[in-house]
């Protein structure tokens, strides 16, 4: 049954779109705009630092400056972190499936995925020039990964028309499969398709030399993605032997509602406020749990794991740690150089920037903000436990666990599922850059968005794509 998944939509794509005349598989139409000078930021979605860094090695995106790592925020998760990058409204839920505390109900089921006016109108979605339609990025897990990776070429193909059709002198699009296919295809069919992401932006450019503009490009993605074969974390059964009841809305002192979206490395839990240390210290005797946290109180986050407990401090942007044994963060060398450098004063707090600056090549960026943040911002129902899982280790939808094997995964508080990357024609970034310093730098709060485009042409732009991702396969395969 898998494999007839997996076959099914492909065969359906050769069969349905055999008959397209050859010409329609590339748009190599000219850009008609008049703009002397224009700036295309693309956003892709789910991208990881270390696939870019490589690929710029291997002689790819040379228009580019070198890639910057982009920290993400905790959780690891689109919602957050493109609220945080683009300073949009805080989302109702970590992500689409969500709980809201007022209504004490779990909200966000696949049909409101896919209902555009549900998925895209009124949340960040909605501020891009161009994003694909929500049921594209659904149909990507039904014939996975070639599936994923047409649809990957269609959203491709559709952005690139949108560019070409808008005269916005700073357009920014967003293309949500990348993350799909990180998932599904793992490494080296997310590089095939970055591959055709780069002769896109290059065609592009020179298409704007040739009529006397000039065009800069930049990129980001929102958070990174760890290729590995990864297990389920038993977290519910934990729940329930400990005397829980996952639940879909929170009816008593036993409940916990516990929303399982996507299949990814970090779980956000609701419950009554005196459950809260006693479900994250279940939670981080879990198999494959890293650590749990919860605030304790307004500037006090408890962290717990198996290999011991640790204390978040805030004081404005000021954080200390204080590690009540066992040091889970492993901060203690880090904290020794910066008492010995003054960066940490004798309160034992530091700042923000002091923080990120120590911690950038640690196996926890920037720790302490991004785990206030998770508590604090960017998200209208904040969790009450948050759990982090190890890497190798996921939760998530079962109607996903069912459909899709997943090789690669993001959401804890880990490098490979943190850094994502930003980089630009235009200028240099630092080596690592926050989500929130993006906006500044690629000054996002430029757009003057005149209208945004929504990919609807259907299935008959799937033989193009399906071309374009066997020739781009072909390419690939045959380099040394």
């Amino acid at each position: 049954m898998k494999r007839l998944r997996q076959l099914s939509l492909p065969v359906y794509m050769l069969i349905c779109c055999s008959v397209l005349p050859l010409n329609s598989w590339f748009d190599t139409s000219p850009s008609q705009s008049k703009l002397a000078s224009r700036r295309l930021v693309l956003v892709l979605d789910g991208v990881p630092y270390e696939t870019i860094a490589e690929l710029k090695a291997e002689g790819h995106f040379n228009r580019f400056k070198l890639p910057s790592r982009m920290i993400s925020t905790f959780p690891s998760l689109t919602n957050p972190s493109m609220v945080e990058i683009l300073h949009h409204d805080d989302s109702p839920g970590y992500e689409d499936h969500f709980y809201d505390r007022e209504r004490n109900r779990l909200l966000g089921t696949i049909q409101d995925r896919l209902q555009g006016q549900k998925f895209i109108a009124g949340t960040f979605r909605q501020t891009f020039d161009y994003h694909a339609d929500a049921f594209k990025g659904a149909l990507g897990y039904v014939a996975a990964p070639i599936g994923t990776a047409t649809l990957a070429q269609i959203d491709l193909m559709e952005l690139r028309h949108a560019f070409r059709e808008s005269d916005a002198p700073l357009f920014v699009g967003y293309i949500g499969e990348t993350d799909s296919l990180a998932h599904l295809g793992g490494k080296e069919h997310l590089k095939t398709f970055l591959q055709t992401v780069d002769r896109t932006m290059e065609e592009l450019i020179a298409e704007a030399a040739a009529s006397g503009g000039h065009l800069e490009v930049e990129m980001f993605s929102d958070h990174g993605n760890r290729y590995d074969t990864y297990k389920n974390v038993k977290l519910n059964d934990a729940l329930a032997e400990a005397g829980f009841v996952t639940e879909k809305t929170v009816k008593d002192e036993r409940s916990v509602v516990l929303p399982k979206h996507g299949l990814v490395g970090a779980s956000m839990l609701f419950t009554q406020p005196q459950n809260r240390a006693r479900v994250a210290e279940v939670g981080a005797a879990t198999t494959g749990v890293d650590f749990a946290v919860y605030r304790s109180d307004e500037n006090t986050i408890e962290l717990v794991s198996r290999r011991g407990r640790a204390r978040l401090l805030r004081n404005g942007e000021r954080f200390k740690y204080e590690d009540l044994g066992g040091d889970p963060l492993k901060l203690a060398t880090i904290i020794e150089t910066m008492k010995a450098t003054g960066v940490i004063k004798a309160d034992g707090f530091a700042s923000a920037d002091d923080w990120f600056a120590a911690t950038r090549e640690h196996s926890y960026v920037d720790p302490l903000r991004r785990l206030f943040d998770g508590f604090t911002k960017h998200i209208k129902t904040l969790a009450d436990v948050i759990v982090s899982y190890e890497d190798g280790y996921l939760l998530g939808s079962p109607m996903l666990t069912y459909l899709a094997e997943m090789r690669a995964t993001h959401g804890n508080l880990l490098r490979g599922e943190t850094e994502g990357f930003a980089m630009s024609t235009r200028q240099e970034l630092p080596p690592s850059v926050r989500g929130y310093e993006l906006n500044q730098l690629f000054t996002l709060d430029q757009r003057t968005k005149v209208h945004g485009h929504f990919s609807g042409n259907g299935h008959c732009q799937l033989g193009p794509a399906l071309a374009q991702h066997v020739l781009q396969s072909a390419r690939t395969n045959s380099q040394p």
